[in-house]
């Protein structure tokens, strides 16, 4: 026989996200969900001047598409 019992968890969800290029907040679209944007997360390894530094960027999509227009080898 199993006996159950239920139990409350709880979650982290993203409440606001800063576009780490321009400053600005990235809206919600009318069902309450985040528009959408970039998430870059980077561990650097021992061959880098950041050894084992963890950094990571939120960037929305009108800043992507400024970096990525100048990049030399298109996406």
């Amino acid at each position: 026989m199993i006996i159950t019992k239920k139990v409350m968890t709880e979650t982290e969800v993203a409440e606001k996200v800063i576009c780490n290029c321009c400053g600005k907040e990235i809206e919600k679209n009318i069902y309450g969900y985040l528009n959408d944007y970039v998430h870059i997360e980077k561990q650097w390894g021992y061959a880098s001047d950041k050894d084992g530094v963890l950094q990571s960027a939120d960037i929305c999509e009108k800043c992507w598409d400024k970096i990525t227009s100048e990049f030399a080898v298109k996406i």
